[in-house]
């Protein structure tokens, strides 16, 4: 198969990595220093899925360098605020062969925004929850917690299908993945670890793991957890675990155990300077609560903090350059 990979950073570019290992034509597009360390020395992927040397990946900076031309899928893995803009490229791209665009990225809004510009019958979610840590040429996967769960976001048999047969391709090349037909249900599920953990550690400095041990922060992911469980009911959002108390032991038992060593990509952003994706995480919470009459505080709290990081460690860098 032939699969463009728009937004290669940590996890597309693993996911392109691996698929290509496993044979597949894969084309990789994102930042200038790492397809340039690619395209001479080939993609280094180490840590718990193993220590691989893939050559044969095609990159490029721009989407617009392969217009016209045929793929099989389009894999999404761009921040949630750049969807929009990449999906404007990809259109203007004019890929033949209509393929269907398959979102892996955090947040919420993103499959509506893919819909919007391509149609829901050339739209499919996708869950991720694995972490990966990257450099120029080189990504280094850290941590697991399940698989990939594809779903399309209406009902469409052939889309269906396309979904079933890309899990299967994922998983065959190493990438555990299932097909599922409540995507918005599994998206929104990490939503509740993403609102809870990201901004929490971040704000702290540290990793996943820390959260679970004191009393503190625990109180903190609950009320997360309680408030973003509360928006869905009022939204009347299919949710894979019914209610906030059934879904707390979960994430402190399970989900943050299996990813304990983690720092969250909001810390590394933050540190370097750039945009977080808190807009689609809490601050999609906060906005989903004041349309639907739903209070969210702490929702609120920790996005306005991130806010204040943000605008500080913009304006950190730019006064240092």
């Amino acid at each position: 198969m032939r699969f463009l990979v728009l937004g290669a950073g940590a996890i597309g570019s693993v996911i392109g990595g691996f698929l290509g290992r496993a044979g597949h034509d894969v084309t990789l597009v994102g930042r200038r220093e790492h397809m340039a360390a690619i395209a001479s020395r080939g993609l280094r992927i180490t840590g718990i899925w193993g220590e691989y040397e893939i050559g044969g990946l095609r990159t490029s900076e721009s989407v617009s360098q392969v217009a016209g031309e045929q793929f099989d899928a389009v894999l999404l893995s761009v921040k949630s605020y750049d969807t929009e803009k990449a999906m404007e490229q990809l259109v203007a791209a004019r890929l033949g062969g209509q393929p269907p665009v398959v979102s892996l990225q955090n947040g919420l809004g993103n499959v509506e925004t893919i819909a919007r510009f391509v149609s829901a019958g050339r739209t499919i979610g996708g869950r991720v929850i694995f972490g990966v840590e990257a450099e120029p040429g080189h990504c280094r996967v850290t941590v697991y917690a399940e698989e990939v769960m594809l779903g399309t976001i209406e009902r469409n048999e052939r889309l269906q299908a396309t979904a079933r047969m890309l899990a299967r391709t994922l998983s065959d090349a190493g990438i555990p993945a299932l097909p599922t037909d409540r995507i918005h249900a599994y998206l929104w599920g990490k939503i509740l670890y993403n609102c809870s953990l990201n901004p929490t550690a971040t704000l702290l400095g540290s990793h996943y793991g820390e959260l679970i041990e004191h009393e503190e922060t625990r109180q903190i992911l609950r009320d997360v957890v309680r408030e973003v469980h509360a928006v869905a009911a009022a939204r009347s959002v299919d949710m894979l675990v019914p209610t906030a108390e059934a879904y707390v032991p979960i994430l402190f038992g399970r989900l943050v155990p299996a990813t304990y060593n983690h720092y969250p990509s909001m810390l590394h952003d933050i540190r370097s300077g750039r945009q977080t994706e808190i807009e689609a995480m809490n601050g999609a919470i906060v906005r989903y609560g004041r349309e639907s009459g739903v209070a969210t505080p702490i929702n609120e709290l920790l996005t306005l903090l991130i806010r204040t990081l943000e605008r500080r460690s913009k304006s950190v860098g730019s006064s240092s350059g």
